[in-house]
């Protein structure tokens, strides 16, 4: 409850020995007006604060088992950033829920209430099960390659396979040849401090 420095003739002291000195004074912070006044503690702690009156004595055994205040403003913050995300999770399955005209509970699936917060796993999610993931791993067991594939070097040999060869840039050339054969898409109103601009082109 109390943040106090040792004192000897008005000059801070790093330690005071009982035997070296006979008054040993203590600076005292009331938790109610965050006051600070010395304090002689040879015959005990105040009752009340010198300052506020407030009383401050802890009247506890010396026996008494007591939580420890261990929590910091970090942890604090920490704890807050994965208490928000369970409660927002909740928050979104209630809307859509709402939304979908069903059951809360048939989006009981939206909810994050396991998330990890230990040291050793690289994110806070729990890792995904399922048949999708349960055939990679298999696939990888069997040396096949799954996902991405290699890399990013495998990613750009094939990109640069792509534009050569009997058909280079096949897909690009197809995508073009649809949008030429189809009606332009309707797009929303842009702003107007877009859209009113003498530069302005429109993209259809």
């Amino acid at each position: 409850m109390f943040r106090f420095a040792a004192f000897h003739g008005g000059c801070p002291c790093c330690v005071v020995h009982d035997s070296l000195v006979d008054v040993m004074a203590v600076l005292l912070k009331c938790p109610k007006c965050r006051g600070k006044f010395k304090y002689d503690v040879t015959e005990g702690w105040p009752d009340n604060c010198l300052l506020c009156g407030e009383d401050i004595n802890n009247r506890r055994a010396d026996d008494d088992i007591v939580c420890p205040a261990f929590l910091s403003q970090k942890s604090k913050n920490n704890d807050k950033v994965a208490r928000d995300i369970m409660d927002g999770s909740e928050t979104r399955a209630g809307l859509a829920a709402a939304m979908a005209g069903v059951p809360v509970s048939d989006m009981n699936s939206l909810k994050i209430t396991d998330l990890n917060d230990r040291n050793d796993t690289q994110f806070a999610t729990k890792d995904v099960v399922n048949p999708v993931t349960q055939h990679m791993d298999a696939m990888q067991r069997q040396g096949m390659p799954v996902g991405f594939g290699g890399g990013p070097s495998e990613a750009m040999a094939r990109a640069a396979a792509a534009h050569g060869g009997d058909a280079p840039y096949a897909g690009l050339r197809e995508r073009n040849r649809m949008q030429r054969l189809l009606p332009p898409v309707g797009q929303a109103p842009l702003p107007l401090q877009i859209s009113d601009n003498p530069n302005y082109r429109s993209p259809v």
